[in-house]
């Protein structure tokens, strides 16, 4: 449906030429267009014109526009036809203005138009939209599910994926047997699925702050005593230092050994995703060769290693870090 404003006018036949030069009448609703065309619901402009040798020439000026509301705006502003119009009365027979505003029925061609549009535009867009909503969707699962996994303990996990599973397979057993499912039937799983995940990984990430919250940070070591029970001793012995990861932190985070003790890290994962823990060497950096890491490297969830390592003779402070977790889980050795 189109709402059109038909303007219809006479100009004096004397006055044709002066209408049709730059500045004139004529000129002036030409350029009008490029003022239209930055307007919401604008479509289309035409301006003719009778070829009458003689007497007035009668001018016609159309504009389409694809809703009431829009038409209204343009009428009601400030720069409309009308006022262009009206401006250039000099040039215009008296009392030969109409201005009407109509609705234009839909034709078979206009419907045609409309359908090609349609069309046009679905085979553009959707070739665009499915692949970013399906990257979208993964996206969406393949995190939700990890933050989710990381969260639960025990036996939690592999009874949520053996569920998730069944439900894969009832989903595709019922689509397989319908192949002529409604949309909405389809859509409706896609929401349901992106709400639940989405509602499980929030309820992850508030899970895992808590979590952070509740654990108390590792106290200092009082003067005068080991810093946990089979420490290292002073320079030259050696002892054990028990060391827990979960996701994603060690516990505890500070240690404090003698200067060249050998010390003996035993490493229990007790999350679900893999950790590993690896001390920095002497110039202070990962990956320069001088590093010290857990054996094995890869610690699975349930999973044990021990890292052994040798204090260096000068005090300082000694960073170390789980690689697939860099920025959560760190830690100082402090030697003296």
């Amino acid at each position: 449906m189109e709402y059109v404003q038909t303007a219809l006018l006479q100009i004096d036949a004397s006055r044709l030429e002066q209408a049709s030069q730059p500045g004139g009448l004529l000129a002036e609703l030409d350029e009008h267009r490029n003022f239209l065309r930055q307007q919401p619901g604008f479509r289309d402009i035409r301006i003719t014109r009778s070829i009458n040798n003689e007497g007035n020439v009668l001018v016609i000026v159309e504009t389409r526009w694809s809703d009431d509301a829009s038409l209204v705006r343009y009428e009601t502003g400030d720069n409309n036809v009308a006022r262009i119009v009206n401006r250039h009365s000099d040039v215009v027979a008296r009392d030969s203005i109409q201005i009407l505003d109509m609705e234009a029925l839909r034709t078979e061609s206009s419907w045609r138009a409309t359908e090609a549009a349609t069309e046009a535009r679905q085979r553009v867009t959707l070739p665009l939209l499915v692949p970013v909503g399906v990257l979208a969707f993964a996206l969406l699962v393949i995190y939700g599910l990890s933050r989710i996994y990381l969260e639960i303990r025990g036996d939690g996990a592999t009874a949520l994926a053996a569920g998730i599973s069944l439900g894969v397979l009832a989903v595709a057993f019922y689509f397989a047997n319908n192949p002529r499912a409604p949309g909405w039937q389809i859509a409706g799983v896609f929401v349901v699925v992106g709400a639940v995940l989405a509602g499980g990984t929030i309820w992850a990430v508030s899970e895992e702050d808590d979590t952070a919250a509740e654990e108390p940070a590792a106290s200092a070591t009082p003067a005068g005593e080991s810093p946990a029970s089979g420490s290292p001793t002073p320079s030259g012995g050696s002892g054990t230092l028990a060391v827990t990861m979960i996701d994603n932190k060690f516990d505890p985070t500070e240690f404090t050994v003698s200067a060249g003790a050998d010390v003996t890290f035993e490493l229990s994962n007790e999350g679900v995703a893999i950790h590993n823990m690896r001390i920095a060497g002497e110039d202070g950096s990962y990956n320069t060769g001088d590093d010290t890491v857990s054996n094995p490297n890869l610690i699975t969830g349930g999973g044990s290693a021990t890292l052994e390592w040798t204090a260096p003779d000068a005090a300082g402070e000694i960073i170390f870090q789980c690689d697939f977790h860099p920025t959560d889980m760190k830690g100082v050795i402090t030697v003296e």
